[in-house]
């Protein structure tokens, strides 16, 4: 089954309880109303038994790992209540976040992530900006992150970078699938970092305009910049971006482009990987 889809059929929510968490519900909330699609709401709770412990000193702190659980539950539902409005499936794990956020996508067949994220000055305030960037680089499937400052909206304006690669494809297709199901506008913008540099190619083909209203841009100079100035410039509801996964260990460390258009957009980030 092909997950990259718009809309989803189910929704990962991950929270921490902060307040970029209740966000990322908010933005579950909007899509849940317009679409009907289900939302899963995760919280991982994880801690390491020390070797060095007794088999009495383990035994209580299982004990407590059992009722952080059980409280963080009670929780859960009361971030359901207040952010959601309808009924969700929650999920405990005790896992570290990654693992469990990138396993649990899995195992529900969710087509979408929404994760709040801190920013560059507040990534490592809550467990969740430690992972969000790596969530972003390793899931199988589609994940928006939306920073905890941002209001959540329907996406009535798509904005998607485009440099006619294949991972830039499979973000175009799903952008204008994103403003189709909206019925919204679709900016696609190339930046140019030879302006010399001439292309008679079209950035957008006819398929894709028989799905939505697009408008162009072109822009000179350095990709992530080029971006951030954009979408300054007109205002999206959330960017998109391709994603692919490199082999060996330096290619795999996050895009430099997606980890600053991450950081330093107001707007919502969603990232689909290349599978």
């Amino acid at each position: 089954m092909n997950k990259n889809l718009f809309p989803p059929n189910k929704i990962l929510v991950p929270t921490d309880f902060g307040q970029a968490s209740r966000v990322a519900m908010g933005f579950a909330r909007i899509m849940h109303e317009t679409f009907g699609t289900a939302v899963e709401v995760l919280h991982a709770c994880h801690m390491e038994l020390p070797p060095y412990f007794s088999s009495g000193q383990i035994a209580a702190l299982k004990r407590e790992i059992k009722q952080s659980a059980h409280a963080a539950e009670g929780l859960v539902h009361k971030e359901i209540e207040a952010r959601l409005g309808f009924e969700a499936k929650i999920a405990i794990l005790h896992q570290p976040p990654l693992e469990a956020i990138l396993e649990e996508s899995e195992r529900t067949g969710a087509g979408l992530v929404i994760m709040g994220t801190h920013g560059r000055q507040g990534a490592r305030r809550l467990v969740l900006g430690n992972v969000a960037e790596q969530i972003l680089q390793q899931s199988k499937i589609p994940v928006l992150a939306v920073r905890e400052t941002a209001k959540p909206v329907r996406f009535k304006h798509v904005f998607v970078p485009f440099n006619f690669s294949s991972v830039g494809q499979i973000a175009l297709e799903y952008a204008a699938e994103m403003a189709a199901a909206s019925d919204g506008l679709l900016t696609i913008m190339h930046a140019r970092e030879n302006p010399d540099q001439v292309s008679t190619r079209e950035l957008c083909e006819s398929p894709i305009r028989k799905k939505c209203r697009v408008e162009e841009i072109v822009m000179d100079g350095e990709a992530a910049k080029s971006i951030l100035e954009a979408a300054q410039k007109t205002k999206p509801d959330v960017i998109v971006m391709g994603s692919e996964r490199k082999s060996s260990l330096l290619e795999e460390l996050f895009s430099s482009t997606t980890e600053r258009v991450m950081q330093l957009a107001d707007v919502p980030l969603l990232v689909v990987p290349k599978n």
